[in-house]
């Protein structure tokens, strides 16, 4: 099946920003969308726009205003009407839950706010977290303020604050680059569902995870927020008629990530109960090396003039440069070498001997650790959508193309896909194996151009989300363990129109089916696809409150994963259940390559290596 076509024109704005890791850079593929399409039609995109400041302007002048006391102080929300039922829907805004990390807090786990005593204003989002390309709304004025200030929650409340409801906190995706809570509106979750939602933000890029080695920045803050938000959830959502001992953690690309590194942190423990990664899940090659974590700290030394002979010294410099300065420097990390794409950022977590003391798949294998005791205890669902290689048409740059004399509307040539994709894979991971090199370019190799493109995209996918979530639900296995997989071609990619070879479901593009995104990516009055959204809604909103996932009487029967038959849904317009989904990837990776290269801090002696 194939969605509609696009020129390399208009997918130019895609490509200029690279996802090093694979990860959706959601908000600035959102920015392009809206560029690309105000070309077709500017009147009626300028209209659209002017229509939604109106829209908006009525919300907050018609809505009622509410108060609760909460453990960490009073707050005053709106009280809305859902647009669909006119039933009430509650929203508070912009929450702190942690002190800002500014000035000495910069690169630093995340700090307790104190209680306040003082009303905190909930009618308004508060800023997005410090990151590039933030301009997504044109033809407006209205554009998020920007602030390293920016540790704050929104929690969606469906009809009343007396209920004790059962709570999904959702982790934005965006590459641990781009993103921030309040771009997903969670109303349509909350009110359809029946639970309470939470979104946060938390820090990206450089200021979530920049790390020296050693003490002086030990990295990984952006997770310290999540886990200081889920602490948060757990000591005031009861306020907000909320049941503390019923929440689920829930994402989807880096949000996925971050749900399943908080559920191999024993820490956690009661503050969540249940596990959804959406696209994303830990795996070997997500945590940053000691040479990554070096190189990118001298590289950052360089362009800030700051002295890296002291390591105290060279992350105190860089603490008195200004927030604009900090990411002004940083920036050229996000572009990629013309001849090859990239797989490490300074955007990614590391073992810090805090959160981690030792890689976590490392603490997976070893089923008595506690690690993985607490894994298991959590009920866990894990999946992707059919084609998540979208991600590589989406990042390929121009100067990518350019050096490979190749047009990605047209298609992705063998020369790209093994010299520029595989090759700095198995450099980085297998010491430049020419053997695993040249079994991997064979394996991802077709005659046309049409499916040499496929293959390109099923390496990527492979690499980054399939195989880490089979080996996930492995390692979960014996618990309570789902999987599902997205069918159902999305009305409105996120990725935006692909090109005419692409088949299957994008990366990204279940999400609509969620939540209201930003108040323009959002499902039209379509009865197929609003019958398939409630049905997931369903199946989600089930699984938080029961730990088992069920879309009503007359629905597919959702079976767990279990070792022996891989079972799985696939959620499509007409759902199925199925067993073993493509066995071969998991053949080629777990038993035809050697042990890769992984250096002291995620070495495993005795252990195959796998992604």
């Amino acid at each position: 099946m194939r969605r509609s076509k696009t020129t390399h024109n208009e997918n130019t704005c895609l490509y200029n920003i690279n996802c090093r890791s694979g990860f959706l850079l959601f908000l600035h593929i959102f920015n392009c969308l809206t560029k690309y399409t105000r070309t077709f039609n500017n009147t009626i995109m300028k209209s659209t726009f002017e229509w939604l400041i109106f829209a908006f302007l009525v919300v907050q002048i018609s809505a009622d205003t509410t108060n609760i006391n909460t453990p960490s102080g009073p707050i005053k929300g709106l009280k809305l009407n859902y647009h669909k039922t006119g039933e009430p829907l509650y929203e508070f805004r912009g929450i702190p839950f942690a002190k800002p990390p500014i000035g000495p807090l910069r690169f630093k786990k995340t700090e307790p706010l104190e209680k306040r005593k003082e009303f905190h204003d909930g009618m308004k989002f508060g800023a997005i977290c410090m990151q590039p390309g933030i301009d997504f709304m044109p033809e407006t004025s209205i554009k998020p303020d920007m602030s390293e200030d920016c540790l704050v929650l929104n929690v969606y409340v469906p009809r009343n604050l007396h209920e004790r409801l059962s709570v999904m906190v959702w982790i934005h995706g965006g590459g641990f680059i781009v993103g921030h809570g309040h771009l997903y509106d969670g109303g349509k979750l909350a009110i359809e569902g029946n639970v309470i939602v939470v979104t946060i933000n938390y820090r990206l890029g450089v200021f979530g995870f920049f790390a020296v080695g050693d003490s002086s920045a030990r990295g990984n803050y952006g997770l310290w927020d999540q886990k200081m938000a889920l602490q948060w959830v757990h000591d005031n959502i009861a306020s907000f008629g909320g049941n503390p001992e019923s929440v689920t953690l829930f994402g989807e690309s880096a949000g996925g990530y971050s749900a399943s590194f908080q559920s191999l942190i024993p820490s956690n423990k009661g503050l969540f109960q249940r596990v959804i990664s959406q696209s994303g899940v830990v795996s070997r090659t997500v945590i940053l090396t000691n040479a990554s974590i070096e190189k990118f700290a001298a590289e950052i030394a360089e362009k800030s003039s700051c002295p890296f002979d002291e390591k105290p010294i060279f992350v105190d410099c860089l603490r008195q440069k200004t927030a604009d300065e900090i990411l002004k420097l940083t920036e050229p990390f996000a572009s990629t070498p013309a001849d090859k794409l990239m797989f490490e950022s300074t955007g990614m977590p590391v073992v810090d001997h805090e959160l981690f003391l030792e890689h976590p798949i490392k603490s997976l294998e070893d089923k008595s650790s506690d690690v993985s005791n607490f894994f298991r205890s959590l009920d866990f669902m894990a999946g992707a959508v059919s084609n998540e290689g979208s991600l590589l048409y989406i990042m390929l740059p121009p100067s990518f193309q350019e050096h490979y004399k190749f047009n990605v509307t047209e298609g992705i040539p063998y020369k790209a896909v093994c010299n520029g994709i595989l090759s700095p894979f198995v450099e980085l991971w297998y010491a430049n194996n020419s053997n695993v090199k040249n079994k991997l370019c064979k394996y991802y190799s077709a005659e046309s151009i049409a499916d040499q493109s496929l293959k390109a995209t099923d390496a990527w996918a492979d690499i980054t989300f399939y195989y880490p979530i089979m080996k996930m639900l492995e390692y979960h296995s014996g618990g309570n363990t789902y999987q599902y997989v997205v069918s159902k071609l999305s009305p409105k990619p996120f990725g935006g129109p692909p090109p005419p070879w692409f088949k299957g479901v994008g990366h990204g593009d279940e999400v609509i089916y969620l939540f209201n995104v930003s108040q323009i990516m959002s499902l039209d009055e379509n009865d197929r696809d609003e019958e398939f959204g409630k049905k997931m809604i369903s199946y989600w909103t089930s699984f938080a409150k029961t730990g088992v996932p069920y879309a009503g009487d007359g629905s597919v029967p959702w079976k767990p994963y279990n070792i022996e038959d891989k079972h799985y849904l696939d959620l499509d317009d007409e759902m199925a259940l199925k067993s073993n989904y493509k066995p071969e990837i998991l053949d080629l990776w777990s038993n035809q390559l050697p042990v890769s290269n992984l250096e002291s801090a995620s070495a495993y002696e005795g252990h195959r290596d796998e992604l």
